[in-house]
């Protein structure tokens, strides 16, 4: 399953630029030769996967590739369990596929569409036991859940669980956590799991089976995939060949638990390598593997055909497919993401070829993407293409797109909306007109083909988009469903760390200040007056709550589970988050409070002109501070 909040856009553009045929000679043959001798395509493996899970501290992977109907090669990589020194076993290791299993969702979906008992064009709600709020005049369908562009936030909490006993059956969990709708439907690519999971229940409401059920039965039956399961945990035959999943953490392997899928049909697969050889041979041959039919060749052409584009001039989604050119061959895939496993299916249709590639470590989460690359590389190199030189507008036509952005695909009604403040994407202008986007420290150069189209320098086959709407509002768009929203002035990182050190600095100092003060007044014998007391006493609650809650966030945000690499909040609500909650609304009052004092300071002078303009900065910045906790959604 995509990770939670992260690396997507990062994925999109660092794949793109940074892995060309460096480590391999290029293949010699045509590409209707293919891939040729079985052991040569098992030697280039052999090599990439050697120097990749050595550079990432990969302990296991399995590796798949399909041609013409045929396994041409499968092989597990290390261990599955390394305390045991289990070797990966691509016939009944199974990993965990994470959102790859959303092409088992989307070709049930398919085959029902094909039976005439679900309209792709229909209202979702159609086919719902409860309703999805109709927030646009445009109606949510399922051709918008299978290319993620039905609108919907994006939500984390639940998303994960290390209990069973705290897992929701999946009606259960659609209703309680109905995202709200952001954007209207068609309109961008904003990945989104819980679209995927709604789409999987539909298949429960309309086939009568729990959609588990309806995948064995129509699905891994049919095809032979006798290790294959979306079952948590899984079945008691099964459970003692999942492999483990491991972090890297200070020079040792931490093993991880069994990660639970809340929306379970967006990211529960677990499966092998060689069931996965079935699944890919069966898309390949328009839903056909041996004498078995998952899909009419009617269907399965149009699940693989384009079904959305941001733009013309880009690739997008097809139905569930992710669509896009490398090298010049059109490449149908999905990647997936626990936070222990990672994977990738590929398939190249005009070769009738597959790769499925696994790994069982938390560092292993670009690896199918970067082997993919080397793979295509190798086998299908591509001719290098001219980088172009924009025009003399260029710079003036770009101003409008400089700036911030964050993904379409974050949260805007609850407090997780505060991690689209940690890593946003800064597009900027070089020197020598190029334009240069950072995502997560990574800073990737593009140029201009024709009016609003990149293309990166490293990889002119990728590019970008920057369009902006009716309303005025930028985007940056990709090839795949994810696209970027410019952010205002007022909601860029920089701004709001201003915001927040700006009054950190003005309460800490007064903070400091005041008590000295006090204890001098206190040797010359001042007499105190109640109502300046009061004032400072309210201002310096309020000092202490922010500072609290500052605290309180970078504790919840460090408190890392090793085994994993992300935050324990990433799994349950700690108590210290309640804490978090609790502080806003006791600042809002002391906000008001201060306001009051500050009106009252100035009409009765009880202070020097000087103390009263400290005040009211102290007050005016807990307005901002107010302001911003408004904006994060801790706030109302």
């Amino acid at each position: 399953m995509t990770r939670l909040f992260h690396k997507t856009i990062l994925i999109v553009l660092v794949l793109a630029v940074t892995w060309a045929p460096v480590f391999f000679p290029t293949h010699s043959a045509s590409a209707a030769a293919g891939l040729g001798n079985p052991a040569e395509v098992e030697a280039f493996f052999d090599g990439a996967m050697a120097a990749e899970m050595s550079a990432r501290h990969i302990p296991g992977a399995v590796v798949s590739v399909v041609e013409d109907g045929q396994v041409l090669f499968s092989k597990g990589y290390g261990f599955a369990d390394l305390e045991n020194q289990t070797s990966v076993d691509p016939q009944h290791t199974l990993f965990r596929a994470g959102s790859v299993a959303k092409l088992f969702g989307a070709t049930a979906v398919m085959q029902l569409a094909e039976q005439g008992k679900l309209d792709l064009d229909a209202d979702v709600n159609t086919y719902l036991d409860f309703k999805i709020p109709t927030t646009f005049p445009q109606a949510i369908t399922l051709k918008n859940l299978l290319t993620h562009t039905a609108g919907f936030e994006d939500i984390g909490q639940d998303l994960f669980k290390l209990k069973a006993e705290e897992m929701q059956t999946l009606g259960q969990y659609l209703k309680t956590h109905i995202p709200a709708r952001v954007f209207s439907p068609g309109k961008l690519g904003a990945y989104s799991n819980y679209g995927a999971a709604l789409a999987a229940y539909i298949v429960e409401r309309v086939s009568g089976l729990p959609f588990t059920e309806y995948v064995e039965k129509n699905i891994f039956t049919p095809l032979g995939m006798s290790h294959a399961t979306f079952l948590q945990p899984l079945p008691a035959d099964l459970q003692g060949d999942l492999s483990s999943g491991y972090n890297f953490v200070s020079g040792e392997y931490i093993k991880g638990s069994f990660e639970f899928v809340g929306p379970y049909p967006a990211g529960s697969l677990s499966v092998t390598g060689a069931d996965m050889t079935r699944f890919m041979i069966a898309h390949l041959q328009n839903g056909r593997y041996e004498q078995a039919q998952i899909l009419s060749e009617a269907s399965a052409k149009q699940m693989h055909s384009l079904l959305f584009q941001h733009d013309p001039r880009l690739e997008g989604m097809a139905y569930g497919f992710f669509s896009s050119k490398i090298n010049g061959q059109r490449v149908l895939s999905h990647t997936g993401d626990t936070f222990l496993f990672h994977s990738g299916l590929f398939l190249i249709p005009e070769q009738n070829v597959g790769v499925f590639i696994s790994t069982n470590a938390v560092r292993g989460e670009i690896t199918s993407g970067i082997i993919f690359k080397l793979f295509m590389d190798h086998y299908y190199p591509s001719a290098t293409q001219p980088v172009s030189t924009p025009g003399a507008d260029f710079s003036a036509r770009m101003a409008l797109y400089l700036g911030e952005y964050y993904p379409a695909r974050s949260n805007f009604s609850t407090f997780e909306k505060l991690l689209t403040l940690f890593n946003p994407t800064s597009v900027h202008l070089s020197r020598n007109g190029r334009l240069l986007i950072t995502t997560y420290g990574v800073t990737n150069q593009a140029t201009e083909v024709e009016p609003g189209l990149f293309q990166l320098i490293n990889k002119p086959e990728s590019r970008l988009v920057f369009k902006t709407d009716d309303l005025g509002q930028a985007y940056l768009l990709t090839n795949q469903p994810f696209a970027l929203v410019k952010t205002p002035w007022y909601g860029t990182s920089a701004f709001h760390k201003l915001v927040a050190a700006g009054g950190v600095l003005l309460f800490l100092g007064s903070l400091i200040g005041w008590p000295i003060a006090f204890f001098a007044g206190l040797r010359k014998r001042e007499k105190r007056q109640l109502l300046p007391e009061l004032a400072r006493w309210i201002a310096a609650l309020f000092g202490i709550a922010l500072l609290v809650l500052l605290f309180t966030l970078v504790s919840l945000i460090t408190d890392n589970l090793p085994a994993f690499g992300v935050p324990r909040l990433y799994f349950e609500n700690p108590p210290s988050l309640g804490l978090l909650m609790a502080i806003p609304p006791v600042m809002v009052i002391l906000a008001g409070l201060m306001a009051l004092f500050m009106l009252i300071s100035w009409v009765r002078r009880f202070w020097t002109a000087a103390a009263r303009i400290h005040y009211t900065l102290l007050t005016l910045s807990a307005a901002a501070l107010i302001w911003v906790l408004i904006y994060w959604k801790m706030l109302f």
